[in-house]
């Protein structure tokens, strides 16, 4: 399959703009420990009862590791120079959904209507990436011409 460079540029830039995105938000989840808000945004809803406060700040600091570990290693792979199926790519974006639906289900929870509406965009824009990214993907059968 031949890459035109518009497409190894995108899928490039896709990849390390999600790469950034996650590994930002991990390691500074990581580095700084759960925020002294959490409690007080997240201590009167569900999550307080369970998973529990602790549990669910590190499982989402864990999602977004995830995260960053499949970004990089389909930066690794190269995937973006298309000499291979963009798999870690588009399982980094799948995994992006569902990291946003987790953010999503925290705003709402909260009542963070203009929270939960940005997750919505991301959301969205993710969703658009991993069909730019999947374009490809398709196997094509031989064409069969019949005399």
């Amino acid at each position: 399959m031949l890459v035109s460079f518009p497409r190894i540029g995108a899928l490039l830039a896709v990849n390390l703009l999600f790469l950034m995105m996650w590994g930002f938000a991990a390691i500074g989840k990581v580095r700084q420990g759960m925020p002294s808000w959490f409690g007080s945004k997240f201590g009167e809803t569900i999550l307080a009862r369970f998973p529990g406060l602790t549990p669910s700040f590190w499982l989402l600091t864990g999602a977004e590791l995830l995260a960053v570990l499949l970004g990089a290693i389909a930066l690794v792979r190269f995937e973006f120079l298309g000499r291979c199926r963009p798999t870690f790519l588009t399982a980094l974006l799948t995994w992006s959904l569902l990291v946003f639906v987790g953010l999503a289900f925290g705003q709402w929870l909260t009542s963070d209507f203009n929270g939960a509406s940005q997750i919505f965009i991301y959301f969205g824009i993710t969703l658009f990436a991993m069909h730019y990214v999947k374009l490809d993907m398709t196997p094509r059968a031989p064409l069969i011409v019949e005399r």
